[in-house]
């Protein structure tokens, strides 16, 4: 009949349209498992539709009984082919992959194999009859039709429970129609006579061929344009967010978004963890939850730098969980890490709830695309969340800097290298007769200042600033005495200097007076103590009949507290006089000096069985100051040194040039000082503890009076000392050439 013709013409057609599809889809991907399951699919259908061409043909012309069996069997190999790779398929495209899809699978091949099998073996023929119109009436074996039902009543259920996995309609609707088809070649024998059935699922095939290839082949290449849209879509609503909590809400929301997914979740790297820092459609309670890096999937994704898709979480990830209760809700995952340069700084985990939709390699590449501009966005963020921080602390710093320099009483300046004015506060703009509502920064520092406020020698002020960092000077202004102490500004590298100027003319007045007091006190003690020392003398030398032994040596005891009394008022006066009194500054030759003093000690140190040694380096130094304080300076250094040396040491006096300074040094081999004692021992009536030593007596004045005539040289004074080795002190002078005199 020509309209039968016209069918088979249209089932051929179709089917070589499918089969076209086919290749198109393994060319595009062959290793993929829904595309090798369709393949199989796809052959079996057309198994079957030829098969069934065939017998009905040879029915039609009456070509004879072998060759409709024939076509028959060919028709039963397909369609229980068809039935279960559709069942396979179904599974394959929705995710399902668990231990009864196996099972149902394996034993629908096992059954409708073994009854093929059994049919072959015992040659049974199939019944058919042909009609007088020439159609072709078979009959199928009732445990057959049972079998074949279970797998299209599985396929329909399968399909209808995970419908949002699947997304393209097509597919949906040809599978559903397949199975419809088959279940009508089942149940209606009016139908399968006429062949209806493979009309049917040839029309159901070609449209499941259709959205196959539509889905992984068309759609993503119509797709790309509305994917870079949609990325720059997310790119402007990322970037449009400054701080990070917003970034973050942003970049998670977009995401879920893109992919049409029931939550999102960003994972923040933070020294070796991974934290949630931001969730959409999650719980609350995930934020803050921090896994290591290399655990949990995101742990992995981060460690490994490279992104993981998961059709079934539960099923397919074997590891630590990343989040609470995640096997129990968690269905597709896709995870992908956020680079910026090079680094891993969070990781963006997409998921799909139970029932959800699966996702696929476009998702996979979607995300990968958004990845790295929601790194940078993230990266940004975090700058600016630092930057607006630092400028929230700098201007804090700064309203509380310009609080305290306006509130103190104390003059402040700072200046940069070139001594230009970087800050002047209220109370030296005060001290300078400047206005205190003009603003002087960037004028020059001598153009600020008077000449009488500036140190009195700039050279000596500057080698100072640039070999300690600090300087400390008198001056005094609108009749106050100022302590003026200069430091270097800037920790790593100087970027100028800062003065501050310390009110004193109540302490130095106080000074004044306490050192009256002591000059007076020590003179009106030393005019009575030298009296009882005379008579002392008197009553010694005119009792030496008649003074026993005890009373002799109770007058020695008497004569020695005496003359200890002495040293420590002489050695006050001495103090004091230093301290106030202007050195009279000569050049002089310091190794004259030294060689007065080891004259003078020789006789003491010998009789304590000490060596006593003088080396000055060539050229001899020379130092500008007053040659009896330094020689009494270093007389004190040799005689503490002598006190505390052990018999049989040595004691060395050293001299040498250093410019711009000369530097004396007086080392000995005594018991040393222990580490507590070393920042004290130039304290006035100081005595430290020193072991192994009884009977060293002492006032606790010697090193205080050096320290006094140093500093009254410009001169700074330094010690080393350790215990059972010894100690070394420095004197550092200025040389003679370095200062102007």
């Amino acid at each position: 009949m020509p309209a039968d013709s016209i069918i088979l013409l249209f089932n051929g057609l179709t089917l070589a349209l499918a089969l076209s599809m086919l290749v198109l889809t393994l060319w595009q991907d062959a290793s993929a498992a829904p595309n090798q399951v369709f393949a199989l699919f796809l052959f079996s259908v057309l198994i079957w539709a030829s098969g069934s061409l065939l017998a009905r043909a040879a029915a039609y012309v009456n070509a004879g009984e072998s060759t409709i069996q024939l076509g028959l069997a060919l028709l039963d190999i397909g369609f229980m082919g068809a039935s279960i790779t559709l069942y396979i398929f179904s599974a394959v495209i929705t995710g399902i992959r668990g231990r009864w899809f196996q099972f149902t699978a394996i034993a629908g091949f096992i059954l409708i194999g073994t009854y093929h099998a059994l049919l072959l073996i015992t040659e049974t023929p199939r019944t058919f009859e042909i009609t007088s119109s020439g159609l072709l009436n078979y009959e199928l074996d009732p445990a057959a039709i049972v079998i074949y039902l279970i797998f299209l009543l599985a396929t329909t259920i399968l399909i209808w429970q995970n419908r949002r996995k699947i997304r393209a309609t097509a597919l949906r609707l040809g599978i559903l129609l397949f199975a419809a088809a088959q279940l009508f070649s089942l149940v209606s024998p009016h139908l399968r006579a006429r062949g209806t059935p493979e009309e049917i699922g040839s029309i159901a095939t070609l449209l499941i061929s259709y959205a196959v290839v539509r889905q992984q082949i068309m759609a993503p290449l119509l797709g790309r344009a509305r994917q870079v849209e949609a990325v720059r879509d997310v790119g402007l609503a990322v970037t449009s967010r400054l701080t990070l909590e917003d970034t973050l809400s942003t970049i998670a929301a977009q995401a879920a978004g893109l992919l049409d997914a029931d939550g999102a979740a960003i994972f923040l790297k933070r020294a070796g963890m991974l934290e949630v820092a931001a969730v959409h459609e999650l719980p609350a309670a995930y934020l803050g939850i921090t896994i290591p890096v290399g655990i949990g999937l995101a742990g992995t994704v981060a460690a490994e730098q490279q992104g993981r898709r998961l059709d079934n979480y539960s099923r397919d990830w074997q590891g630590n969980t990343d989040l609470p209760l995640a096997r129990e809700t968690f269905e597709a995952v896709v995870c992908v890490p956020l680079m910026f340069a090079g680094d891993v700084v969070g990781v963006l985990l997409v998921i799909a709830g139970r029932q959800g939709r699966l996702f696929d390699r476009e998702d996979m590449r979607l995300l990968q695309l958004l990845g790295p501009q929601a790194a940078v966005a993230i990266t940004n963020s975090r700058l600016f969340e630092a930057e607006r921080k630092l400028s929230r602390d700098l201007v804090a710093a700064k309203n509380q800097l310009e609080t305290i320099l306006t509130s103190t009483e104390n003059p402040v300046v700072a200046c940069d290298r070139k001594f230009r004015v970087l800050l002047v506060n209220p109370a030296a703009l005060s001290l300078f007769n400047q206005s205190t509502t003009s603003d002087p920064a960037g004028t020059y520092l001598v153009d600020l200042i008077p000449n009488e406020l500036l140190p009195y020698d700039p050279r000596a002020a500057l080698q100072s600033l640039w070999r300690y960092r600090t300087f400390t000077y008198d001056v005094t202004a609108q009749g106050r005495t100022y302590l003026c102490h200069v430091a270097e500004l800037g920790r790593r590298r100087g970027e100028g200097w800062v003065a501050v100027l310390n009110d004193v003319t109540e302490l130095k007045e106080l000074d004044r007076l306490k050192s009256q007091m002591i000059q007076m006190t020590s003179h009106d003690l030393k005019n009575p103590l030298q009296a009882a020392m005379s008579y002392m003398e008197l009553l010694s030398d005119d009792g030496q009949d008649v003074l026993t032994d005890d009373m002799r040596a109770d007058m020695g005891v008497i004569w020695s507290q005496l003359n200890r009394m002495h040293r420590i008022i002489s050695g006050i006066l001495d103090l004091e006089r230093v301290r106030s009194g202007t050195p009279a500054f000569e050049v002089c030759a310091l190794e004259t000096i030294l060689q007065r003093t080891i004259d003078e000690m020789s006789d003491q140190a010998r009789s304590k069985g000490l060596s006593l040694q003088l080396s000055v380096s060539p050229p001899v130094p020379y130092v500008l100051g007053d040659a009896h304080q330094l020689g009494q300076a270093v007389i004190n250094l040799v005689e503490n040194a002598i006190k505390f040396t052990p018999e049989g040491g040595s004691i060395t006096i050293r001299a040498r040039i250093d410019s711009p300074w000369v530097e004396i040094a007086v080392e000995d081999s005594g018991i040393g000082i222990v580490g507590e004692e070393l920042d004290r021992v130039f304290e006035r009536f100081f005595r430290g503890q020193q072991r192994g030593l009884t009977n060293a007596g002492g006032t606790g004045l010697g090193l205080s009076l050096v320290k006094a005539v140093v500093e009254r040289h410009n001169g700074r004074i330094d010690l080393k000392s350790a215990i059972g080795v010894g100690t070394i002190v420095t004197i550092r002078l200025p040389a003679a050439e370095s200062i102007d005199a």
